[in-house]
């Protein structure tokens, strides 16, 4: 059985190709999607991370979190905002609050553009990762890395620890009553370092004290996720938020410091306004070109022989050799000599003479008609050295030789 195909059939399978043009098309509109896509998270991924990571900041919603304490303002009428980028927003705040981790200094803080009063939360808690959001561990950090981000290395505050769990009683500094909190586990307070006592506790350990317009916590325990489960404790939180606020602005949590910082890149830039405007006509004229490249106007041209065949093929060939090695002006003079043998053979000259007898009857007919000698003209095109110079030469034997030959114009 012959199971040779047709030659139109086979070349109707040869064009058809082994894709169809829908398969074509999805593909490359996939690909144009997952490109745009990979710009946009490549620009903003910084921003779309929710940071609930476990650590003790204002996004984490695990027990050392603040997440609690801001939902908790919010639901209480409190304007709060979640600084990212270490600037607290276009309204003055009446308190911007960090959360440093272990490690931050007061240069750290010193970074975040902020007005007005600022209130530190030290670290207590050293645990470690259960699982996303999660944490677990009950070890504390020692005294003298928890007081860093408000001590540095030479400050002189210091830290006392409360032992065991158990209720806290506040009071202002002049001993008037102030909140008694929940159970809190290793309680800590503050002494000396320059801090004007604000809220004490009931052994006279500073909670909350002040240095001009910076504030500290002296435990985390009064604030986070954990302390503030407790009605007490979360009722003592915020009244110390009320102490440290001025005016009637927004609360910021900086979480900037916490290594949730926003990274400006190019990208973004360019897919913000002002020049968000821009990147969609460069956008849309690119897709305007994808689509006239994807049409063909006309029937398909045939790709010709790389190397023509005949005469006409193999002067054009001998042609691009003698341009490639830059050797046109060297023809002239044989331009020259054939132009010589034309003319001799048109005004009859005897084939018996020489070179240069028959060169001296050119030169006299030529000056009989009032045209510059041949022997000139074969000098110009031996002297020839560019092609400038060698167009100028032939063009001058062409015109001698019409006049010579009385050839037509």
């Amino acid at each position: 059985m012959n199971r040779t195909l047709a030659p139109a059939r086979r070349n109707r399978l040869r064009a058809a190709g082994p894709f169809s043009a829908m398969l074509v098309l999805w593909l490359v509109v996939i690909g144009v999607m997952a490109f745009i896509g990979s710009l946009v998270f490549g620009a903003f991924g910084s921003e779309w991370n929710k940071g609930d990571d476990g650590h003790a900041h204002a996004l984490s919603r695990s027990a050392i979190g603040f997440a609690g304490v801001v939902e908790l303002l919010r639901g209480m009428g409190t304007e709060v905002e979640i600084s990212r980028d270490g600037f607290p927003g276009d309204q003055d705040p009446s308190l911007v609050v960090f959360t440093p981790p272990i490690g931050a200094g007061p240069d750290t803080m010193d970074e975040v553009t902020a007005e007005g009063q600022r209130l530190i939360v030290l670290p207590k808690w050293a645990v470690g990762p259960f699982r996303k959001g999660w944490v677990r561990g009950r070890e504390t950090y020692p005294d003298k890395l928890a007081l860093r981000p408000f001590n540095g290395e030479e400050g002189q505050a210091r830290m006392t620890v409360r032992k065991g769990v158990a209720k806290r009683v506040l009071t202002w500094a002049d001993g008037q009553p102030f909140a008694t909190t929940g159970p809190i586990d290793s309680f800590r307070t503050l002494s000396g370092g320059g801090l004007t006592a604000v809220i004490r506790d009931a052994s006279g350990g500073i909670v909350l004290g002040r240095v001009g317009k910076e504030w500290v916590v002296s435990d985390p325990d009064l604030l986070n996720t954990h302390g503030i489960s407790d009605i007490a404790t979360a009722r003592a939180g915020l009244e110390l938020l009320n102490v440290a606020r001025a005016g009637g602005g927004p609360v910021v949590f900086d979480v900037s410091i916490n290594g949730l910082k926003k990274q400006r890149n190019l990208l973004q830039l360019a897919l913000e306004p002002p020049f968000l405007g821009v990147t969609l006509a460069l956008g849309l004229a690119a897709l305007l070109l994808a689509v006239q490249a994807a049409g063909r106007f006309g029937p398909p041209v045939e790709k010709g022989r790389a190397i023509a065949l005949g005469k006409q093929g193999l002067a054009d060939n001998s042609a691009a050799l003698i341009r490639l090695a830059r050797r046109e002006h060297r023809m002239v003079e044989r331009y020259a000599l054939w132009t010589r043998g034309v003319a001799a053979r048109a005004v009859g000259a005897p084939p018996t003479l020489g070179e240069a007898e028959l060169e001296t009857l050119l030169d006299r007919l030529s000056e009989k008609s009032g045209q510059p000698p041949f022997t000139q003209l074969r000098r110009e095109a031996a002297a020839a050295n560019d092609l400038g110079s060698a167009l100028a030469a032939a063009r001058r034997l062409y015109a001698w030789r019409l006049e010579m030959t009385r050839e037509r114009r």
